[in-house]
């Protein structure tokens, strides 16, 4: 039971990893790459911190799956790691094309228009939300804003797909400033509360 306590606790802390990451990725992004799509170093930062973050993500989700425990645990300890790693395959795709001259490789083999970075990962952030509604001792605020989260990203995936640069901007800002530090630091919270 130790074990499972101390996995939790590092599971919080690489929540509050993927909180700090999304938030560099929108300094970077918002900041730098969309004031100057060609500057290829800042697009390989941007895209090196999507894959940093997801790789704390493959440990996190594990971790709140091993939070819910049962059957839905283990499936999205199993989706959580799945979409995460997808992700940072598509992270580090797209950052060696950027750090290669091959910037115009945009869809990435491994996620076609972020469906991993944001359909999958919205999909498991929904499911998450809902599992967490009701729970004894969790704030309301938490399974809300997960669910809420999750829908913002699934809409940025669609955004994503379609080419909607102004719903894109909408829903990406929301998800890499707000709802996604919040949740993931609202999760680290709890995860390295384990005793």
């Amino acid at each position: 039971m130790g074990g499972d306590k101390a996995f939790l606790r590092r599971g919080g802390l690489q929540a509050y990893l993927v909180a700090g990451f999304s938030l560099a990725y929108a300094v970077v992004y918002l900041g730098f790459v969309r004031a100057d799509p060609n500057n290829a170093t800042a697009s390989a930062l941007a895209w090196a911190l999507i894959a940093a973050g997801a790789l704390s993500a493959s440990i996190a989700t594990a971790a709140v799956g091993g939070y819910l425990g049962g059957a839905q645990g283990i499936f999205l300890a199993a989706f959580g790691v799945g979409y995460s790693l997808l992700s940072a395959a598509h992270g580090a795709f797209a950052a060696i094309g950027d750090v290669q001259g091959f910037a115009d490789l945009d869809l990435s083999p491994t996620d076609p228009r972020g469906f991993a970075t944001f359909g999958l990962a919205g999909l498991w952030l929904l499911i998450v939300g809902l599992e967490l509604r009701g729970r004894a001792g969790l704030k309301p605020l938490y399974p809300r804003v997960a669910i809420v989260g999750g829908i913002d990203l699934i809409a940025l995936f669609v955004a994503t797909a379609v080419g909607s640069m102004p719903l894109i901007l909408v829903t990406g800002g929301l998800a890499s400033v707000v709802l996604g530090p919040i949740f993931w630091a609202m999760t680290g919270r709890l995860l390295t509360a384990e005793r």
